[in-house]
């Protein structure tokens, strides 16, 4: 990826990482957990609030979308989207409507909410553009689009260690799948070209210790591409090697940026 490893799961040939995998509950928490912060931050200096309609494109884990129902009910809507969305089953409880839907095949609900939001999805998708139009007609007047991708922006090559080298190994099958890893930087660029207007974008490189919740996360993640990255000369060894980097406190590691671009419909 650049991004970690996706909240969202949009199955079959679209998507390079499923939900349907014994441990993706956990990752998708874990992903949550490290990133839902920033992304709530944001929202919130956007306006998101009682009273809208709002969008969650490839849910995944939920954990975004449970905060939206809290954000915007009552008064507003929360409709949360995955093609696979097994670990949604609660989000009614809070007020908020599931869909499994194929961002890349099926259509979204033409001009109906003021904010539609997707994070770590895109740039796994081979279709991206054709989804990104999508996420664009779906706004209503005013509305908000907030994505959220990772991208390497330099950053992969200069990775040490073993977990370097799996990162590297994970980008490329990522790749193979369909996925760009340098398509994010672009994001405001492709914003524009949707028409959107008030265009802003912001970065930032996630730092985090051995043994925290976000190294779990790429421990679990490195567990879910383990077939993968075997088929790219990536040993067993390499990949124990980097799983025991991540369970070293002492050690401290760096992802591939985050970058957030947001417009707003005529």
């Amino acid at each position: 990826m650049t991004g970690p490893s996706p909240t969202s799961s949009p199955q079959g040939p679209h998507y390079t990482l499923t939900n349907e995998w014994g441990f993706a509950n956990e990752r998708l928490a874990l992903l949550g957990a490290a990133y839902d912060p920033d992304s709530i931050a944001l929202a919130r200096r956007l306006g998101v609030g009682a009273g809208w309609r709002c969008l969650e494109a490839g849910a995944g884990g939920g954990s975004f979308a449970r905060w939206l129902c809290d954000a915007a009910l009552p008064g507003g809507r929360v409709f949360a989207v995955d093609a696979d969305p097994r670990h949604l089953t609660d989000l009614p409880r809070h007020g908020g409507e599931v869909a499994q839907l194929d961002l890349v095949t099926d259509e979204l609900p033409v001009g109906a909410f003021d904010f539609v939001h997707t994070r770590f999805v895109l740039l796994h998708i081979a279709q991206r553009d054709i989804v990104l139009q999508r996420l664009g007609r779906a706004l209503a007047p005013g509305g908000i689009l907030l994505l959220e991708e990772g991208d390497g922006l330099g950053v992969l090559d200069e990775m040490p260690g073993a977990f370097g080298e799996v990162w590297r190994a994970f980008a490329r099958s990522t790749e193979i799948a369909g996925a760009n890893q340098a398509w994010a930087r672009d994001l405001p660029a492709h914003l524009e070209a949707l028409g959107l207007i008030d265009v802003r974008a912001e970065a930032d490189v996630p730092m985090f210790r051995g043994g925290s919740p976000m190294a779990r996360m790429w421990n679990l993640t490195w567990e879910q591409v383990h077939e993968t990255s075997a088929t790219l000369d990536i040993s067993p060894e390499i990949i124990a090697a980097a799983q025991a980097e991540l369970a070293d406190e002492r050690r401290w590691f760096y992802a591939p940026p985050t970058v957030r671009a947001w417009g707003r419909a005529l």
